[in-house]
């Protein structure tokens, strides 16, 4: 059943699943999963300049830096390579151990690629609901780059580190405080300076919202798992996006585990 959920184990799977929903209207989000640290990054970032060969920018590329070891220059050397070809590039989240690495690394590439003063921007930020200290950090990040001159640009996740983490002060315990936090989050990037919200989850209240203020503003694409959620999805009418993971089926599992347990709720709607 977990295969369910990836194209394959090499980008031609990717290639073409993305091919079939851009067809539908959908934005593919090609995802390369490489769990493994311990192998040399180097073979990531190859795997990743290899596939951005075969893609412009009716694709999203999504990136874990710390598949890449949160190398600087690899990361960059992506980058440079999606802001030529004005590819968006999400970066995804990691858990609490890296967090400040990862907020060092994203918001030194806002500041770089998403100037307003450049034709396009290029990074997408994610930030996970279920930590009490996210909407803060979302709404002084939008305050800052919008006075710094840079396109600001989200994507909104619940979090997937909960059975790892969940003992520790940073995390919302209750459901219904993650589900909160994330609506609030969703309602301040329409009030603020944004473009390009990523709403990721398979929530029927959130989807609800962002769809209804996408009627006055357009700020908000709402993505879904490949496999997961897909006649629901189907029948929206607004903005929408599919994340598509390919790689090695060995690394895959960490993976797929935690996306299982982030989006519980929607099991029951795989097979209506």
């Amino acid at each position: 059943m977990l295969f369910r959920f990836v194209a394959g184990n090499n980008y031609n799977h990717a290639l073409n699943y993305g091919k079939k929903i851009i067809q539908s209207g959908t934005i593919p989000i090609i995802n390369y999963i490489s769990e493994n640290v311990k192998n040399d990054f180097k073979n990531v970032l190859n795997e990743y300049t290899n596939l951005l060969k075969y893609i412009d920018n009716s694709y999203m590329l999504a990136l874990k830096l710390s598949s890449l070891d949160f190398n600087k220059q690899a990361a960059y050397t992506i980058t440079d390579i999606c802001k030529k070809k004005d590819i968006k590039l999400i970066i995804d989240a990691e858990e609490d151990k890296n967090i400040e690495k990862y907020r060092n690394i994203v918001n030194y590439m806002i500041r770089k690629y998403n100037n307003i003063y450049s034709n396009n921007f290029t990074i997408i930020k994610t930030y996970q609901m279920y930590r009490k200290d996210t909407l803060l950090e979302l709404c002084d990040d939008i305050n800052y780059f919008n006075n710094s001159n840079c396109y600001f640009s989200s994507k909104l996740v619940r979090g997937a580190y909960y059975n790892s983490e969940y003992k520790e002060d940073h995390l919302f315990t209750k459901k219904e405080d993650t589900d909160n936090n994330y609506n609030l989050g969703i309602i301040k990037c329409n009030e603020y300076n944004t473009i390009h919200n990523i709403i990721a989850t398979h929530n029927k209240k959130s989807i609800t919202l962002a769809t209804d203020l996408n009627k006055d503003n357009n700020k908000f694409i709402i993505a879904n798992l490949m496999g997961m959620n897909e006649n629901y999805m189907n029948k929206l009418n607004t903005n929408k996006a599919t994340y598509i993971p390919y790689g090695p089926y060995k690394e895959m599992l960490p993976y797929l585990t935690r996306r299982l347990y982030e989006n519980i709720d929607s099991i029951k709607y795989m097979y209506k």
